[in-house]
């Protein structure tokens, strides 16, 4: 029979004594294998979920500030929101601002204005649009909700007037293969310029 000798004088190993050796650690590092995939794939899945939730309710906590401070709303639409606001804090003049679902994209549209105060124009072609997010997941969710200065929600037909609070919801789920529901932020803002009970 083949023997394997490890050192002169010393008894060897046989090879299929090896050969047993090797399977044996092999049945044994399969189930630790699975355990540290399975381990890692589950540290992903609560990463890529922490992730998506901090970054939705930034974003949701950055539209709502805007929303608030509106002087004026010009389109309200399930999908589609655009005012009269300051978009950035550094601002001194209003922009006037949309935001809008388009497929899976939520694009934010920002115009300056042109001329002097009171009478500022805003030009279509001075549009400044940028993706905010590529992987929005709303389903049959509006993303915009209109309520009345009573907290009713406007039913459809309403006049841009009658809106005192805006409800804001944002889903999105960036990796289908590892979330199996979207990720949600869902919030309602008053605005602070229609407020009735100042």
């Amino acid at each position: 029979m083949l023997r394997l000798n490890l050192a002169s004088g010393q008894g060897g190993y046989t090879l299929i004594e090896l050969l047993v050796v090797v399977v044996l650690v092999g049945i044994l590092t399969i189930p630790l294998a699975i355990f540290t995939f399975q381990g890692l794939a589950s540290y992903q899945y609560l990463q890529d979920e922490s992730n998506t939730s901090i970054e939705l309710s930034t974003l949701s906590e950055r539209i709502a500030k805007v929303v608030r401070g509106t002087t004026g709303v010009v389109t309200a639409q399930n999908n589609t929101l655009t005012i009269y606001g300051y978009f950035s804090p550094a601002d001194s003049v209003v922009d006037e601002i949309s935001y809008f679902v388009s497929g899976n994209n939520l694009e934010i549209g920002v115009t300056t204005p042109t001329g002097t105060a009171p009478n500022y124009t805003y030009n279509p072609a001075n549009e400044t649009i940028t993706v905010a997010r590529d992987d929005l997941a709303l389903g049959s969710t509006p993303m915009f909700t209109y309520y009345d200065s009573s907290g009713n929600q406007l039913p459809n037909g309403f006049a841009t007037s009658q809106i005192y609070q805006i409800g804001i919801y944002v889903a999105a789920n960036p990796n289908i293969n590892r979330l199996n529901v979207p990720i949600s932020i869902a919030t309602r803002v008053t605005l602070r310029n229609f407020k009735t009970n100042l």
